[in-house]
């Protein structure tokens, strides 16, 4: 692994690829919306906060969302209860419009990280770590904290910056002003983040979400390969067995053809007359 050194401000151009500037823009453009929607939604009524509780017991004060926030975040009762699926998919592009930090945070870190890992994955495989893990986090938080709504592209985040210290561990990175290496920032806030979900506090940060993330960036670049290789074999099998099928077949055919040519149509059996309609059927599929 190369030991490269990230520091805000520096090299800026050479951190931009296309699939990070694409997201940077659809998140920074949906947060625009969510900011012209609430504002709108203010303006026509007041700000009412609603009691949301979860599985631990704890309530909170969320405030009542515009249409458009409520239709796009990942509220497990709609997403599950009434299979708004796209929650899960749309919930990772919204972000807290009371605290722009949320957005400024998660932007940040995809900003340093994002394009260091989409040059080692690809642009395609990039985008697949980034949207299943979002899924997954999301999945996480409708099992363990099921009341609860959930906004912000936390989940995809932390699974970029897992998978940035697993292939630079030792890249030098600021955090706080503090120079240091990748793999002990992943491992500081893999600790917080299981200390918060053991020890349930209120509050609307989305701990699950934090941890599936991690735990889904660790395994995707552990496996991903694995399985992609693993799936390649298996397709190439069953290519194999289909065309072995396939000429065994074609010899059965023949075979009877053969008969046909000697005999005469009049003395196959049943068997091979229902044989060859079958084969007839099966050729005709393959065309169309």
């Amino acid at each position: 692994m190369r030991n490269n050194r990230l520091i805000f401000g520096i090299n800026i151009g050479s951190k931009w690829t296309r699939v990070v500037i694409i997201l940077l823009i659809a998140n920074i453009s949906v947060f625009i919306l969510q900011l012209l929607f609430s504002t709108v939604s203010s303006q026509w009524s007041p700000q009412i906060y609603e009691e949301i509780g979860n599985p631990a017991g704890h309530y909170g004060l969320y405030p009542a969302s515009d249409k458009f926030t409520k239709l796009f975040w990942l509220y497990p009762p709609d997403a599950v209860g009434n299979l708004w699926l796209w929650q899960f998919f749309s919930y990772m592009f919204l972000h807290s419009t009371t605290d722009p930090w949320h957005l400024i945070f998660n932007m940040l870190v995809l900003w340093m990280f994002g394009s260091e890992v989409e040059r080692v994955l690809g642009s395609r495989r990039f985008l697949t770590l980034y949207f299943t893990a979002g899924i997954f986090a999301g999945i996480c938080c409708c099992l363990f904290t099921p009341l609860s709504p959930i906004v912000g592209a936390s989940g995809a985040i932390f699974a970029i910056e897992m998978a940035f210290a697993m292939y630079f561990p030792n890249s030098t990175v600021i955090f706080y002003f503090f120079p240091m290496k990748a793999k002990y920032l992943v491992m500081i806030f893999t600790g917080i983040t299981i200390f918060n979900c053991i020890t349930p506090k209120s509050g609307n940060i989305a701990h699950f979400a934090h941890l599936g993330g991690l735990l889904y960036g660790f395994f995707f670049v552990r496996y991903s390969y694995r399985v992609s290789e693993y799936l390649s074999r298996w397709q190439i099998q069953y290519h194999e067995k289909e065309f072995m099928k396939e000429q065994e077949l074609r010899a059965k055919v023949d075979e009877i053809l053969e008969k046909v040519n000697r005999e005469g149509l009049q003395n196959l059996t049943r068997k091979e007359r229902n044989f060859l309609k079958n084969a007839s059927k099966l050729y005709k599929k393959d065309r169309d």
